[in-house]
């Protein structure tokens, strides 16, 4: 029955996100008169790989660590389940990291295990954007189409992912700092529980499964550092991953007529995913979208080449995102493979 809930409750948030997108949908309908359709069909498969180079960040990991064979369909389907639970829930891809241990149970990766890879999977996409926001700042100030607030805005949000991704790894990579870290966030957890509860729920973590939690995640880091060659093709996976990213854009400007905004599209989409993490929306509906037309915009591209470029990628991502994850989701939680993955109403990540 909590499964079948889920399932509902999962459905009610499409809806939820297309009504949300329902004045978007609209003006993309409008919008189609001013594009090519043919250069437009090659999003389908260009959608498709990149959601495919995105679970390969994490099977690749694996399998150069030796613990696991996944077959192309399989990497794929997972990998747009993740895609979809992401996307649907406002979590910052929290929602796909629970996902991700549920799903990998199959194959006995552990909690902390799956949450290394994700860590992985989003530091080398975040850091192969940043590499890209670059050298997108460098062309655009050759030419002349970058002012300098615009520039600043870009190099801050670069040394911010990078800041960010020293310090997670900063943390994982001593057991000092483990322990310390899942004391500390043990005990504040469970403090702001008792007094959101008002001292009925005295304890929601338990510190050495925390400890063990992370204990894990410093494990991969080892495995890692000893083995620095098995992050070659992760990152390598990354930097495809992070180009198509921004060639779904680029797509749609060429079926527009202007292929040449591939500067601004890669720097506008870098700023815009942070906001879009930032923004409680699921899907960050609403706060991606006016990012991403006021940096296209300000590298100076004109506001409707911006406005149609950005919301008829973002609509044909969303209905890409439902329409590819949605029944691989549906049948990964109902099938019976599925089933010991619920357990006293709850889903067990």
């Amino acid at each position: 029955m909590f499964k079948k809930i889920l399932s509902v409750v999962t459905l009610l948030l499409v809806a939820v996100i297309v009504w949300a997108a329902r004045d978007s949908l609209a003006s993309s309908f409008d919008y189609l008169k001013h594009l090519n359709v043919w250069v437009l069909l090659f999003l389908i498969p260009e959608q498709l790989y990149m959601y495919y180079a995105a679970g390969q960040m994490y099977f690749a990991y694996l399998r150069a660590k030796g613990s696991t064979k996944v077959s192309t369909w399989k990497l794929t389907r997972v990998s747009l389940e993740i895609n979809f639970m992401n996307h649907i829930l406002p979590s910052g891809g929290v929602a796909g990291l629970g996902y991700l241990v549920w799903r990998l149970k199959e194959w006995r990766i552990s909690a902390g295990q799956a949450t290394f890879m994700h860590i992985l999977r989003y530091a080398i996409a975040a850091v192969t954007t940043t590499v890209q926001m670059w050298v997108a700042m460098a062309v655009l100030a050759a030419v002349g189409t970058l002012p300098w607030p615009l520039f600043s805005i870009g190099a801050l949000t670069c040394l911010g992912i990078e800041a960010a991704v020293v310090v997670a790894f900063v943390i994982v990579m001593n057991k000092k700092r483990i322990d310390w870290f899942s004391g500390v966030s043990a005990r504040l957890s469970n403090r702001f529980v008792r007094w959101i509860t008002r001292g009925k729920k005295r304890k929601i973590l338990d510190e050495q499964k925390v400890d063990k939690y992370f204990t894990d995640l410093h494990s991969g880091w080892l495995v890692a550092k000893k083995k620095k060659k098995m992050l070659v093709y992760p990152y390598l996976w990354g930097m495809i991953y992070s180009f198509l990213e921004a060639g779904t854009y680029w797509l749609v400007a060429a079926a527009l007529g202007h292929p040449e905004i591939l500067p601004q599209i890669m720097l506008g989409q870098g700023i815009a995913s942070i906001v879009g993490t930032l923004i409680a929306t699921p899907g960050g509906v609403g706060g991606y979208e006016g990012a991403m037309i006021f940096v296209l915009v300000t590298a100076g591209v004109s506001v409707e080449v911006a406005t149609i470029t950005v919301i008829v990628t973002r609509v044909i991502l969303l209905l890409g995102t439902i329409v590819s994850g949605w029944g691989f989701y549906q049948h990964a939680l109902l099938s019976k493979k599925g089933h010991g993955a619920v357990k006293n109403g709850k889903l067990n990540a």
